[in-house]
């Protein structure tokens, strides 16, 4: 009789079976639901908000306390000038004024230093003080110096001094870079890449030409000229394409080109011939002309 309670019919074990798979499904919703269950955003912004009050609990002690006071923008150092409220870029650009020779004579001299802004200089405006001549030596400015005077003090007055006067003419041939240097508007970099240019070209025909070289000022022209035209020739029927290919005026296509007639029909005699390969125009026959020799 006690069997009867202890034995199952098929139908009886799947049910069994069933039910315990859901238990077991749901006790394992439940244990795992720590690991997907999200935060509210609430939590968050109550950790975000305690870190930036941490983070700026820490900082505080290395921010130069804003205090207006009178300064002398002439002997402030850089804490002075950051404690009267200027940033930190405009600080850097007055020493570095001050480091090249400059001087603030008045109040809204301070006004021209690049990046301060007008709201800025408004407000510290009041607080600048430039003691006149006859003030204490500790704090008295340089005295007012004539126009020649002051340009000689500036750091590039020495450079300046080197540039050539108007009227000087210079060979654009024969100029190294030391002398092209002395023309106004040309530095190291623009001298050397006429001279570089010159070299690849074989010399100057024209004046036009050293244009194509460098981003150069256009009153150029009136400093230099060509008194010795000549120019290395380019050897068409003996070089070889590497040389071809060198020249500024041609291309890899139009020096293989080259190559190729002379292996057809022997030594090139006249520029004709050139115009009749389709990778040379009118127009790179006229630049050319001057340094092509068909020897």
């Amino acid at each position: 009789m006690w069997r009867d309670w202890f034995t199952f019919s098929r139908q009886d074990r799947r049910a069994i079976l069933l039910f315990s798979v859901l238990i077991v499904i749901v006790m394992a919703l439940l244990w795992t639901k720590p690991m997907w269950h999200h935060k509210e955003p609430y939590e968050a912004h109550v950790s975000d908000s305690l870190l930036q009050s941490l983070a700026g609990t820490l900082k505080e002690k290395d921010i130069v306390q804003i205090t207006p006071h009178r300064f002398n923008p002439n002997t402030a150092d850089s804490l002075e000038l950051l404690s009267v409220g200027l940033p930190p870029f405009v600080v850097r650009n007055i020493l570095r004024y001050r480091k090249a020779g400059g001087v603030f004579r008045k109040p809204d001299d301070l006004a021209r230093i690049y990046g301060l802004h007008d709201t800025v200089f408004a407000r510290i405006k009041p607080y600048i003080t430039i003691p006149t001549k006859g003030a204490s030596t500790t704090e008295a400015v340089q005295p007012t110096l004539p126009a020649d005077t002051a340009r000689r003090k500036h750091p590039y007055a020495d450079y300046m001094r080197t540039k050539y006067k108007p009227g000087k003419i210079v060979d654009l041939n024969t100029a190294d870079t030391t002398e092209l240097m002395r023309i106004p508007g040309i530095g190291p970099v623009r001298a050397k890449k006429i001279v570089e240019y010159r070299r690849s070209l074989g010399g100057f025909h024209s004046i036009k030409q050293v244009h194509e070289a460098y981003d150069l000022p256009e009153h150029l022209g009136d400093w230099v000229h060509i008194s010795t035209p000549t120019v290395k020739k380019l050897y068409i029927n003996k070089v070889s394409l590497a040389d071809l290919r060198a020249h500024p005026y041609l291309t890899f296509y139009q020096a293989r080109a080259i190559i190729e007639l002379r292996r057809r029909e022997g030594n090139i005699h006249s520029m004709r011939q050139l115009l009749f390969l389709d990778e040379f125009t009118e127009a790179d026959m006229a630049r050319l002309m001057p340094y092509l020799s068909f020897e």
